[in-house]
């Protein structure tokens, strides 16, 4: 059992952290109800588009948009900086830490939560887009579901690899299809079998609530995103809405390293033991379904991400890296009778904006 799930105050440390407002006005609007939040790290020429993105929302007002920005070089402008001076919208809030450390990851993503003073918080990161309608949608499902508290819109992507040498193509299933704009509610099964959420573009959720589970912690790099979202899950429920509203951006960055992505799946097993952990009949039928998700995103990574897996990263599986025919088929078979399932039988609370 690992202890990923188990509640940690990742807050206390970035307390150290005393962040300093170098542009934009507090007083403009006190009390917006939207917070989106952009942890950024040298990037400029992209942190540019997710700026614009956030800033250029049509038919949703009541927001603000927070950069943290964890590049430090003492006594020199940086490239971040000299953007940030040409913006003179009203709603940009930009904060910087000007000591010898960085926040980190997880520590930047904890303290645009703890920066954001909305009730509602979205975070993007900075490679990422959100479509001008984004907000206007996503609240208006919020406010008229009060039971809502996490809403994940569904994403495009910009794909900015040399896809030659991939057999990889983009498709949508018939059962996928039959949910669009429909919003569909995650439970424990759903984080078992996948990671539902994807990439961490196009979600809003309540603060307050993620504050209370203690935020993101960086013991589950390089797979933060989801263990933050199945632990709140567990908690307070989580709804993805399918209809794109946003892009997520696959480029040759630190995430397609050796080690990195496969490393991202050994936390996605450890947590899937614990949540198949939590009774006898799901223990029982899952038993060897672990195994199954890191061989099946073992081959995911190789054909759609072109990193190879080497035999040393699969040798923990022991027996089970050879998995039979009957356990791969149960589990293919299982997976694909569960979104049937969901589409047939699940009660949508809204059905379309």
């Amino acid at each position: 059992m690992s202890d990923f799930l188990k509640y940690e105050n990742n807050f206390s440390k970035i307390n150290h952290f005393d962040l300093k407002l170098s542009h934009g006005d507090l007083n403009y609007n006190k009390t917006p109800l939207v917070t989106i939040a952009i942890p950024t790290y040298k990037r400029a020429n992209l942190l540019k588009q997710a700026l614009d993105s956030a800033l250029n929302q049509k038919g949703f007002s009541d927001y603000e948009v927070i950069v943290i920005d964890d590049e430090n070089d003492p006594g020199n402008e940086t490239e971040t900086q000299k953007l940030i001076k040409k913006y003179n919208d009203p709603k940009l809030l930009y904060y910087r830490y000007e000591g010898k450390s960085t926040l980190g990851m997880a520590g930047a993503w904890n303290k645009c939560l703890e920066m954001a003073r909305g009730k509602w918080y979205s975070m993007l990161h900075d490679d990422d887009l959100l479509k001008e309608n984004f907000l206007d949608e996503m609240m208006q499902i919020l406010n008229s579901n009060p039971n809502i508290s996490f809403l994940k819109a569904q994403h495009d992507h910009i794909d900015e690899r040399d896809l030659s040498d991939l057999n990889y193509e983009y498709r949508s299933g018939t059962v996928e299809k039959m949910f669009e704009k429909k919003v569909e509610k995650f439970s424990e099964i759903d984080y078992i079998l996948l990671n539902p959420i994807g990439g961490p573009v196009g979600i809003i959720l309540d603060r307050e609530k993620a504050i209370k589970l203690g935020g993101f912690n960086e013991k589950t790099y390089p797979a933060i995103d989801y263990a933050f979202f199945t632990k709140y899950c567990l908690e307070y429920d989580t709804y993805y809405y399918h209809k794109n509203l946003c892009s997520y951006r696959i480029a040759q960055n630190i995430s397609l390293k050796n080690g990195v992505l496969i490393n991202c799946a050994k936390i996605h097993y450890d947590i899937i033991n614990d949540l198949m952990s939590k009774n006898i009949p799901r223990k029982i039928f899952f038993k060897k379904y672990p195994a199954y998700y890191y061989l099946k995103a073992a081959k995911h990574i190789k054909e759609f991400w072109g990193v190879e897996v080497t035999e040393e990263e699969i040798k923990f599986l022991e027996k089970d890296k050879n998995l039979s025919i009957f356990w791969m088929g149960t589990y293919g078979v299982f997976k694909r009778l569960w979104r049937i399932k969901k589409m047939i039988f699940s009660k949508y609370p809204v059905q379309e904006v």
